[in-house]
């Protein structure tokens, strides 16, 4: 086999195949803490972060969880939600074959690529779904520029 020099032409490098690689690993290392403590399984609810044109805008899965057991903390560039979802039934005279549900706290924290306007961020919770609005700051928004043409 020939040894062939690499000629970089633009982004391409030969790391390009591995750029998802970092993302997927920490996707997995993430699903594995969240899933795992000393203890065993905690409850870890699911999140989506997605970008718009003028925010991003996050949406927690948390039903049973009431707003006054909920924490929503910004710092530069990073959302961290904290609460805690209560184990509320009263089995009297019943046996449980099988739960599923998880109860317990939880942590979650994610890294906002680009930041957003910490002082114009929005929560609310409804229906068991918790939307986050982080507006971007105007220098991160997509800006058109004017073609002049003489």
């Amino acid at each position: 086999m020939a040894l062939v020099r690499w000629k970089n032409s633009g982004d391409l490098s030969p790391w390009s195949a591995f750029s998802g690689l970092q993302d997927e690993l920490d996707r997995l290392v993430g699903d594995f803490t969240c899933d795992w403590n000393a203890l065993g399984r905690t409850w870890c609810p699911a999140m989506d972060l997605v970008e718009t044109d003028d925010a991003f805008v996050l949406e927690a899965d948390l039903p049973g969880v009431s707003a006054e057991a909920l924490h929503i903390e910004t710092v530069d560039n990073t959302i961290t939600i904290r609460g805690k979802r209560e184990y509320s039934r009263k089995e009297t005279d019943r046996n449980v074959h099988r739960m599923e549900n998880r109860y317990g706290e939880f942590q979650r924290t994610f890294d906002v690529p680009g930041g957003f306007d910490g002082e114009k961020v929005k929560a609310e919770l409804s229906d068991g779904v918790l939307r986050v609005t982080l507006p971007k700051r105007e220098s991160a928004k997509p800006r058109r520029i004017e073609l002049s043409v003489n």
